[in-house]
């Protein structure tokens, strides 16, 4: 259970601020209930629940105010009215308002709302907050029809689902891990994946300082025994390739895993840090050479290559690369997480357009139909969305939001027919 108050706390703390679709949603929530209970609104009043359901405590007039930008500008004066009385409940509640939409805390009531309310919502904040009580609205239940009246109300499930988006959200403002287990899953897989990878460059470097050693120790040979000896030199292990494509697949791996951001630079450190190599060089054996061979160097032999070169002992295989699938979902991936940051500012249209990205470089990542259900329901596509959460749970049904899901559709269903009732 978090309160209002809280999340907008966080939100400014992060940086953020509700879209107006969201703020205009939870301010007509929060007047339903404090129309229908007769109660003073505060921002730490209003609770809410990780499933979205919301609960609005009762007023105490005896508590300290701490949320002075909620007092109506009659009660700085004397023979102020009770924080009860209708109109000052009215201008508590416009305050929470301009809460929503601006993110800034209510401002002084002497002063009142400026020029940074605009559109439609505001001006009904507008007259909330007026400084004459006359010019506002009589009482709650008045403000709550007129908040209906410039948004047709969200269904209880519909709006419950956008609730605990917005709980999910605070989550992650103040810093909470908000990985499930499947995604753990997923990020333990791809840096195993890129660990692999690493241990086979570690191998292969460790093949190559063995040849290198190994070919040394041969030129000393060749130089100890002095002219007219012709020595066999055997070629290289040839890992040279193997090794080049270990590294661009190690390089390949990395960065779809920074693309889907499921790798950060502590992870990065950790498989960087030195481990045991899978192999061990093996010590070279010099070949003895005359008992009266000198350390001078001898002048240069021209070395006779054998017509065929003995084959390595024990190639090591190419490392394997990450699959077009596993690319495709891990450009997927990155780009619902661009959905869901254009979620948070409010711009619906680009972050519809980021989960069909998404969906046309993974058509079965699950997560991107429910984005994009979301982004088309704030849009108000409600058949869009329909479509999108049926996809959603015909990819992911038994999903921790499978239920929600389930009634968002039957109420979206429901509404479309009554919409087709009413055409006729």
């Amino acid at each position: 259970m978090i309160t209002l108050h809280d999340i907008l706390e966080r939100a400014r703390a992060a940086g953020q601020k509700l879209a107006a679709g969201e703020a205009l949603w939870l301010f007509a929530a929060v007047t339903r209930l404090a129309a229908a209970q007769k109660s003073t609104v505060r921002s730490r009043l209003v609770h809410l629940d990780a499933s979205g359901a919301m609960q609005l405590a009762r007023f105490d007039e005896k508590r300290a105010e701490d949320e002075q930008g909620y007092l109506a500008p009659e009660l700085l004066e004397r023979g102020a009215p009770a924080k009860t009385e209708p109109r000052v409940q009215v201008y508590a509640a416009g305050a929470l308002g301009y809460e929503l939409l601006t993110g800034q805390p209510a401002p002084d009531p002497r002063k009142g709302p400026g020029p940074e309310l605009a559109g439609p919502f505001a001006d009904l904040v507008r007259i909330a907050m007026a400084h004459d009580r006359r010019e506002r609205f009589g009482d709650l239940q008045q403000l709550r029809e007129a908040v209906d009246a410039l948004q047709r109300p969200a269904g209880a499930d519909v709006e419950r689902q956008t609730f605990a988006a917005l709980v999910g959200r605070s989550d992650k403002w103040a810093g909470v891990p908000d990985m499930d287990r499947a995604a753990l899953a997923k990020l333990i897989e791809h840096v195993s994946h890129l660990g692999k990878q690493m241990d086979a460059v570690r191998s292969g470097m460790a093949d190559v300082q063995r040849d290198q050693q190994d070919l040394s120790t041969r030129v000393a040979v060749i130089e100890s025994r002095g002219p007219g000896q012709s020595v066999v030199v055997r070629s290289g292990s040839g890992f040279a390739p193997g090794l080049l494509g270990g590294l661009f697949g190690a390089a390949v791996a990395a960065g779809a895993l920074f693309a889907a951001g499921l790798l950060n630079p502590a992870a990065i450190r950790a498989l960087a840090s030195p481990k045991p190599a899978a192999r061990a060089p093996a010590p070279a054996e010099p070949r003895p050479g005359p008992a009266a061979a000198s350390m001078v160097p001898a002048p240069p032999v021209a070395a006779t290559p054998t017509a065929n070169p003995a084959p390595t002992a024990n190639p090591t295989p190419n490392p394997t690369r990450p699959s077009a699938a596993e690319l495709a979902r891990a450009v997927a991936e990155a780009q619902v997480k661009r959905g869901d940051l254009e979620l948070e500012r409010g711009h619906y249209e680009s972050a519809a357009e980021e989960f069909q990205q998404a969906l046309a470089s993974d058509a079965n990542l699950a997560v991107a139909w429910r984005g994009l259900g979301i982004a088309h329901l704030m849009r108000h596509d409600e058949e869009s969305a329909r479509r999108a959460y049926e996809k959603y749970l015909q990819l992911a049904p038994s999903a921790p939001d499978a239920r929600d899901i389930r009634k968002a559709i039957a109420e979206l269903n429901a509404r479309a027919k009554i919409g087709a009732g009413a055409e006729k």
